[in-house]
């Protein structure tokens, strides 16, 4: 598994979205409403021909990224265990 890799809340605060993985995971990250939204599937097809397995919001703010990290890498974990 790779390491994840979230850009920083500039980024974020600038209205920019986000595809991201971590192994089998597959991510899409877009700010929306004053919050991050994330949506979460298994790789390899894109998110329009997945399923989508979770999604969740966090705040536009250093604690809502760290908090957006941790899930998504609680998330990772869970999908890609043997």
């Amino acid at each position: 598994m790779n390491e994840l890799f979230i850009p920083t809340l500039s980024f974020w605060e600038n209205g920019n979205s986000w595809y991201g993985s971590l192994g089998l995971a597959r991510f899409f990250i877009q700010p929306q409403e004053g919050q991050l939204s994330v949506q979460l599937w298994r790789g390899p097809l894109t998110r329009e021909l997945s399923e989508l397995l979770a999604e969740a919001a966090f705040p536009i703010s250093q604690e809502g990224l760290d908090q957006l990290a941790a899930w998504l890498d609680q998330q990772a974990q869970a999908l890609n265990a043997p």
